[in-house]
């Protein structure tokens, strides 16, 4: 067990709960200032709502649902490297989908500065995307290797 109270099969990347919510943070912050109270960048109102919130809408939901599948229970004595499911499609479901659920927010408003924050977002994401892989390269060896031969990281 985790000190964070999480049960990880290989561990996190250090202080992964604090940089998600950092990032949450500084992307919501920034997002709903530009898109709803100063309104500076976004150009939602010179586009059809169609052309953005629709898709918008559906990203978000398609993100949800990534992320839900994404919750494996391990089955088995042992631990192992997931391949079945989304696992089988991309190696970190759960954090794109929090990309895509971010991208989903932003894609409603297009807020031109929101874009700075998102950026972020990704980065941030792809930091701890690397250290986790790092970490379940140490404790699955040839097997964690194998599987990221055959599976994309980001895009199936």
């Amino acid at each position: 067990m985790s000190s964070s109270g999480h049960n990880h099969v290989a561990g996190e990347a250090r202080r992964s709960h604090q940089i998600q919510i950092g990032l949450f943070i500084f992307f919501i912050i920034i997002w709903i200032l530009d898109s709803f109270l100063l309104r500076i960048t976004p150009l939602v109102y010179l586009v059809p709502l169609y052309l953005n919130v629709i898709p918008g809408i559906i990203i978000i939901i398609s993100a949800l649902v990534l992320m839900q599948k994404s919750h494996i229970i391990f089955e088995g004595p042992e631990p192992h490297v997931v391949t079945t499911s989304v696992y089988s499609r991309v190696r970190h479901p759960m954090y794109l989908g929090s990309i895509l659920l971010y991208f989903g927010f932003w894609i409603t408003t297009l807020s031109l500065i929101t874009l700075l924050p998102l950026l972020c977002v990704i980065v941030g994401y792809n930091y701890l995307a690397n250290a986790e892989e790092q970490l379940l390269e140490e404790k699955f060896g040839d097997e964690y290797l194998e599987y990221k031969k055959r599976v994309g990281k980001w895009i199936p």
